[in-house]
């Protein structure tokens, strides 16, 4: 799952995550770390806002240092838990992720200079599984998508050039001048990222269990590019996710026929997982 990119936080400091529901950070401190935000005295959240230091549970006041060690404070005694649960966080691209991945066939893709625009949470009243077989399908961009990509310069979005990989797929979209015009990559089970000259956007779908899901979207700029760019690259991208909410809404269950190979390849997943 991707957590974030190494411009967004900075020495000292500590990143509730919305993809967790705030029950963890992502924390900087020599290393990056991903920490529980949940004290464990009587579960409460810690912080709910990024901050620096050492973080203090509101309910009780047990003080946690930015490595997740407990200081010894607080209405009643910490000294004897073992702090918070700590887990490593892989790098690939100056993208931040909860497990490693490589993708050798993207390493084109310049993302130092991106800087992070937005962070929201949408509701979606889809699964994420047919949240991400839209993400898996090229076929419904003609149709549903009809003119959305056109400022983009590519000469046919739907001729992708296809990368599988065992926990994803990656899709590359021929552009202007003999080069890749976007790039597509799907981390199974739920997060999907697009990229674009001059910007970047990442959606992770977290499934609700009721046929509803929350998805957490980050909203990248690349800063070496105009800002007229960016605000182009913004509207093609919100006008193509507005849509394939819109479709993924009227999904009426996860399909297991007449499926594409991207879409077997991603339930093959689903069940080598369980």
């Amino acid at each position: 799952m991707f957590i974030g990119h190494i411009n967004d936080i900075r020495e000292n400091e500590y990143i509730p995550l919305k993809q967790f529901n705030n029950r963890k950070v992502i924390a900087n401190s020599n290393t990056l770390d991903l920490i529980s935000n949940v004290c464990p005295h009587q579960k409460s959240l810690l912080s709910t806002e990024k901050g620096s230091g050492a973080r203090v549970c509101p309910y009780h006041g047990w003080s946690f240092d930015i490595k997740g060690n407990p200081l010894g404070s607080g209405l009643t005694s910490c000294k004897n838990t073992n702090g918070l649960k700590i887990e490593s966080v892989y790098r690939w691209n100056n993208l931040l992720f909860t497990s490693p991945i490589l993708v050798p066939e993207a390493d084109f893709i310049n993302t130092k200079h991106m800087q992070l625009i937005e962070t929201r949470v949408d509701h979606v009243k889809a699964t994420a599984n047919n949240i991400m077989d839209l993400f898996l399908d090229v076929d419904h961009i003609e149709l549903i998508h009809a003119g959305v990509y056109d400022k983009l310069g590519m000469p046919d979005i739907r001729e992708v050039d296809w990368h599988y990989y065992n926990w994803g797929t990656l899709q590359l979209v021929p552009g202007p001048n003999n080069r890749y015009g976007a790039a597509w990559l799907a981390i199974y089970p739920s997060t999907m990222i697009e990229w674009q000259q001059g910007a970047m956007f990442i959606t992770i779908a977290n499934d609700l269990g009721n046929g509803t899901s929350d998805v957490v979207v980050y909203k990248y700029r690349d800063i070496g590019y105009t800002h007229d760019l960016w605000e182009t690259n913004s509207l093609i991208w919100e006008t193509a996710w507005r849509q394939d909410k819109a479709q993924a809404e009227l999904l009426t269950e996860f399909n297991m026929d007449y499926l594409e190979p991207a879409k077997q390849h991603f339930r093959n997943y689903l069940v080598s997982s369980v």
